[in-house]
């Protein structure tokens, strides 16, 4: 006996992730649908368009907080212009987020599993004609792939399994879904459009990793312990730290490149260090901890049911959701995503610490990326303030050299630069004069970076 399972690549769900929105009527698929169309259609004569030309193209048929966030999703490093076949993913994935009222209640990995299969036969057609770069009739595109195109331009959105039983050993891996078709179609003498489509359409799952899934969207039996590890490859594994309790720092091999989800701290929490590199990171439910530092995350960092911390971050794209009292300092080449959030202070990046700047290389970050303040993306009603009165650069119990220090402090905007050297200078003052006026959770705060450089320290030396 064999079983086939189908799902939507991870690592594409998550470049193209967009906040949830509610449709109130229509369903706005089919306008998505057309716009990706009509730049399919623009592919004979570029790839690229600017900004302005997809303004044009999506004028009076989606908002322009839609066609900002698609764009800038579609733009490559280094590029202004949004690269064609990149656009017609994210307009593919903004259409497939919307939570229309017969599945209010349903949360985002539902949505989109739902809203894949529902429309999989017009996908399909998609994904296709991207491929060839032009239009196509239906029988044009079944005798392509009768003629030997064969199903290769799937594997950019799908891939799969296939376990084959045999007494009790199960022998299975992920495929490309264009290497799994021929099973799926096997013993058909002849084929259509709608059966093809219709036969894939029926082996779709949800992603078994689990990647793009939040804690809070899981069952309370995963948090029965401190940390809970899937078992898959570096680059699909998943690390839950549950139950955050004053500190964590995560040096360890097990966190470096893995998909990073912290959630439910303690009353005590208060310090989560992750200086090596990730994949993404999902912060959820998080009300106690005082600062987090997400040092070199490749992909996607998602704050989610978060309040009154603080968080230094550098990913590829932020995005805040159902949040407030947050005062975050991000660094990143795209502009955050805000929805259904309130008090969010936004700040350039303010660390650095030893090995730092070979994880962002790696991942394609730069300090450079620091020095222009890009305003958020507002996706629903709620409120955000840029604040230079308080801001800092932050020292950590991780080494840096001053020359690292200073290569931190030049990526700064002026207006932050001089904010940092005016603080620093106040907080020396009235810590040398009036030391009974600092905050006592300014004096914990200092005994708790404290008590884990002597704890690093003290490792490093046996």
């Amino acid at each position: 006996m064999t079983n086939i399972y189908v799902w939507v690549r991870t690592s594409r769900s998550l470049q193209f992730f967009y906040p949830t929105v509610d449709v109130e009527k229509d369903d706005p698929f089919s306008v998505y649908y057309e716009i990706a169309m009509d730049v399919i259609g623009l592919m004979k004569e570029c790839d690229r368009i600017s900004s302005e030309e997809f303004e044009t193209m999506g004028k009076g048929r989606i908002s322009k907080v839609y066609t900002e966030a698609i764009f800038q999703n579609a733009v490559e490093h280094g590029n202004i212009n949004a690269r064609l076949k990149l656009l017609v993913f994210s307009l593919l994935f903004a259409a497939i987020q919307q939570r229309t009222p017969d599945m209010a209640k349903s949360n985002r990995n539902d949505i989109v599993l739902t809203r894949i299969s529902k429309y999989f036969g017009p996908i399909f057609k998609l994904l296709f004609q991207m491929d060839v770069g032009k239009r196509l009739q239906d029988r044009d595109i079944v005798q392509a792939i009768g003629s030997g195109q064969g199903y290769k331009f799937l594997d950019v959105l799908f891939e799969g399994t296939i376990k084959h039983k045999h007494g009790n050993s199960n022998h299975h891996g992920v495929r490309p879904l264009s290497l799994i078709v021929p099973l799926i179609l096997d013993k058909v003498n002849s084929i259509s459009l709608p059966f093809l489509c219709n036969e894939i359409r029926r082996h779709l799952i949800k992603d078994p990793y689990h990647i793009d899934e939040f804690a809070s969207e899981k069952s309370p039996q995963i948090f029965s312990t401190v940390r809970r590890t899937t078992l898959a490859h570096n680059s699909r594994r998943v690390v839950h730290l549950h139950y955050i309790n004053r500190i964590e720092v995560l040096r360890k091999d097990e966190f470096a490149n893995v998909h990073l989800r912290i959630c439910n701290d303690k009353p005590k929490a208060s310090f989560v260090f992750v200086p090596l590199r990730c994949e993404t990171v999902f912060l959820d439910s998080l009300f106690y901890t005082q600062w987090i530092l997400l040092g070199a995350v490749r992909g996607v960092v998602i704050v989610k049911n978060c309040q009154n911390t603080r968080i230094s971050v550098s990913c590829e794209q932020l995005i805040i959701l159902d949040s407030k009292n947050l005062e975050i300092h991000f660094m990143s080449p795209k502009k955050p995503s805000i929805s259904s959030s309130v008090g969010i202070t936004l700040a350039p990046f303010n660390t650095i610490y030893e090995g730092q700047e070979e994880f962002l290389e790696e991942n394609g970050h730069y300090f450079n990326n620091n020095l222009v303040f890009k305003e958020p993306i507002m996706f629903s009603s709620g409120s955000w303030t840029m604040d230079t009165s308080k801001f800092v650069c932050q020292s950590t119990p991780l080494d840096a050299m001053d020359q690292q220090f200073e290569t931190l402090l030049n990526s700064l905007p002026e207006e932050y630069r001089i904010a940092h050297y005016r603080n620093t200078i106040e907080a020396q003052k009235m810590m040398a004069a009036e030391p009974e006026k600092c905050r006592v959770s300014d004096v914990a705060t200092n005994f708790d970076l404290l008590y884990l450089k002597s704890k690093i320290e003290k490792k490093e030396e046996e």
